[in-house]
């Protein structure tokens, strides 16, 4: 589910939700698409209980020892073998392997296993009392309780609570039938009381099922909704700050984001880079291509540019045939450096330029300017410098990189093999 986009599931899922919620059916359909999940969830959420259930069930099922003291004498030891050699070991070994993780898919046997065995072992326990014995009826009694504790307490998929009922159901009241002290006026009332037990469970376990699949379904059909309004949104902010021309950030963009990379440049002690970017003479390549032929130009110069700039920079379309990159954490050798390769890549293009001539071709003019900003500085001075050196290199022949001056500036920048020295701004 999770590899198919937000607004898909929106639209594929949550009728299949609906209609499931909507059925009429006493355990409410679970949707295919949804079991692996919901078996996962729910296996994850009634391990840890079940633990707890079995060995509580466990230590009050031993404690019945006590009881047989005085009501079943002649079968004290045979019960004290089967509760604390087989009831007890396998208890402690389901908890044991299932905190482990080593149970995996034989889980549910070993779960039913753990929860019939008491009620076996009472059976087996019925047949060996003797039959003038009167008093061990009361143990009779109290063994319908270990399947009600089984289907109400512990947490058992309907499957494994249905197999859990039979084998009781059919264990109990088969010693009950065979066994010679018991009553034949009371016999009925046993079997039936049984019965009624095991229904009942059966009965609670499909409602509780019934509940947990709703819930589940509705969390679903919650999360599903809330993924695709936020996927929506997503998509939504993501027109408000992209250029629909060519795809990079649009002005909104990219006055927001330097607002925060000057703020986080000034708690941080940083420096932040900015480069401006104009095509030069592109009113001409206008006029001779055509807006269509300007818009196609526009595309492939944002597309090389931003590919230029780092993971972390923004590149954003500036106004007309202007684009700016913010460099968070850039100092000025590295912003020229970028500038520079912006430059070599627009030059790379080699696209023609019919209105400066036959052999012409479209290149870029880029002004840089980094600085390490205070809470006292105004942010304008760093867009001003960027501004003022494009205009500088474009005054002095376009197709160059300008920087800032200054005692802090370099006067040359390395790039790659090459040296690139500064040109003062007067040409």
């Amino acid at each position: 589910m999770a590899t198919i986009k937000d607004d898909t599931a929106e639209r594929v899922y949550l009728p299949m939700i609906d209609w499931a919620i909507a059925s009429k059916r006493w355990l409410t359909p679970m949707p295919a698409v949804f079991q692996p999940r919901y078996a996962a969830e729910q296996f994850a959420t009634r391990r840890a209980g079940n633990r707890r259930v079995i060995i509580i069930m466990t230590i009050i099922f031993d404690l019945f020892l006590l009881a047989q003291f005085r009501s079943a004498p002649e079968i004290l030891r045979a019960s004290a073998v089967l509760r604390l050699g087989a009831v007890t070991p396998v208890a402690l070994a389901f908890v044991l392997l299932d905190m482990n993780g080593r149970l995996r898919r034989f889980y549910g046997l070993f779960l039913v296993t753990a929860a019939a065995l008491p009620t076996i072992v009472s059976a087996v326990l019925i047949l060996m009392t003797d039959p003038q014995n009167t008093t061990a009826l009361s143990d009779i009694h109290a063994t319908p309780l270990i399947l009600l504790a089984s289907g109400v307490v512990a947490r058992l998929t309907p499957r494994e609570l249905f197999a859990n009922v039979v084998i009781s159901v059919v264990c109990f009241c088969g010693a009950v039938s065979l066994a010679a002290f018991v009553p034949v006026a009371q016999l009925g009332s046993l079997l039936l009381t049984d019965l009624a037990i095991g229904t009942a469970a059966i009965v609670f376990n499909l409602q509780v099922e019934a509940r947990d699949r709703r819930l589940f379904l509705l969390r679903s059909a919650d999360a599903i909704s809330r993924a695709a309004l936020a996927d929506r949104n997503r998509g939504l902010l993501a027109q408000t700050q992209t250029d629909g021309l060519t795809g990079v950030a649009n002005r909104r963009c990219f006055d927001e984001t330097l607002v925060d990379a000057w703020a986080n440049a000034v708690t941080s002690g940083g420096s932040l880079g900015l480069i401006i970017m104009d095509i030069d003479d592109f009113k001409s390549f206008n006029d001779v291509y055509g807006h269509l032929g300007g818009d196609e130009c526009l595309r492939l110069i944002a597309a090389r540019a931003r590919a230029e700039v780092r993971t972390s920079d923004l590149f954003a379309r500036y106004g007309g045939e202007e684009f700016a990159a913010i460099l968070p954490g850039a100092r000025l050798e590295t912003a020229v450096a970028i500038a520079e390769r912006i430059r070599l890549a627009v030059q790379d293009l080699d696209l023609r330029h019919g209105g400066q001539g036959e052999i012409a071709r479209v290149s870029v003019s880029l002004g840089v300017a980094a600085m390490e900003p205070k809470a006292a500085d105004d942010m304008r001075l760093l867009v001003e410098m960027a501004d003022a050196h494009l205009y500088a290199a474009k005054r002095c022949g376009r197709n160059q990189v300008r920087w800032q001056a200054g005692a802090d500036a370099p006067s040359a920048v390395r790039f790659g093999g090459a040296v690139l020295d500064f040109k003062p701004d007067a040409c």
